[in-house]
């Protein structure tokens, strides 16, 4: 199976590279893919390690979005972790502005299974327009995993939670 996991500017973002190890130990063949806010948190090069590949921080002529989510692509699935309020709002909007929400119009786009992990301060998981966008990609076939709310913030589902979800869905 081959998974792309997408990575947005929560600070979350420092978990994903263990995330990205462990399922490739599982046997998945992953390609991460950033949001330009991700790289004020964690180095595209760390991901590359991680992956053991190229990490997509830009769209090119390669049009990589068709090749890996379009209709035929190389994945079998989107997992956006973690995810901002942003991403949500603008994925739940149609908005394709960076890497990864084009990845995401790309996946819904063409039926691919998209899971996201929201992170990001209580108060931001808990604005009405955040959660309707929730609401709204759910009802559109989007999976969610998570989050937990301690501490005033809605953390990222465990890395364990997120892989078994994973599984799950791609059974």
């Amino acid at each position: 199976m081959k998974v792309v996991v997408g990575v947005t500017g929560s600070v979350a973002a420092v978990r994903t590279p263990e995330l990205v190890r462990e399922l490739i130990r599982r046997g998945y063949d992953v390609e991460c893919v950033m949001s330009p806010a991700a790289h004020d948190i964690l180095n595209p090069k760390v991901l590359e390690w991680a992956s053991g590949k190229k990490v997509v921080t830009e769209l090119t002529g390669a049009v990589e979005h068709v090749r890996l989510l379009g209709i035929g692509g190389e994945a079998d699935a989107l997992l956006i972790t973690p995810s901002t309020s942003n991403t949500i709002a603008k994925i739940a909007a149609g908005i394709d502005d960076t890497p990864v929400t084009t990845m995401a119009a790309t996946a819904l786009g063409s039926g691919k299974k998209v899971i996201i992990t929201p992170a990001m301060h209580e108060s931001m998981y808990r604005n009405p327009f955040v959660s309707h966008a929730i609401e709204k990609l759910k009802n559109a076939g989007v999976h969610f995993v998570g989050p937990h709310i301690s501490e005033g913030k809605a953390k990222i589902a465990s890395e364990e939670e997120i892989i078994a979800f994973l599984e799950g869905v791609l059974k």
